[in-house]
């Protein structure tokens, strides 16, 4: 059985992080209007709307943690326009060492991400993290 459209395009998201590629996020993956939702009290914490502030957010992400910030998805549920991704997170900074499930909630139009939700296990985890 072959996987959902919006399936595919968050995977393919995920390819790209994975791979340091931006540039494909910028042209192919993400919508002009995309907004991210980042929860927490931390640093980071906020609305990121359009494609420059989301590649800013993910730009000063990788470089916090020394480009070692990774997301392994696990499984998908997807019902229509929403695509659920249960994903493992890892990353390093100095001493200082990540290790979290979570789910990011996709809305996926026209084969592109318009809106990302991040809800972490442990959100203090995240922002003492990047404090």
């Amino acid at each position: 059985m072959s996987e959902h459209p919006n399936v595919l395009v968050v995977r393919e998201t995920y390819d790209a992080l994975a791979k340091g590629n931006l540039d494909d996020l910028r042209g192919s993956l993400l919508a002009d209007d995309v907004v991210f939702h980042v929860p927490g009290r931390g640093a980071l914490a906020g609305d990121y709307r359009g494609k420059d502030e989301v590649l800013n957010y993910l730009t000063r992400l990788g470089e916090l943690s020394g480009n070692t910030m990774g997301y392994e998805p696990e499984s998908f549920l997807v019902d229509g326009d929403r695509v659920a991704a249960m994903v493992r997170v890892r990353g390093e900074r100095g001493d200082r060492r990540l290790e979290d499930h979570g789910v990011h909630m996709f809305r996926v139009s026209d084969g592109k991400i318009t809106e990302r939700w991040s809800y972490p296990y442990d959100p203090y985890l995240f922002d003492e993290f990047s404090a």
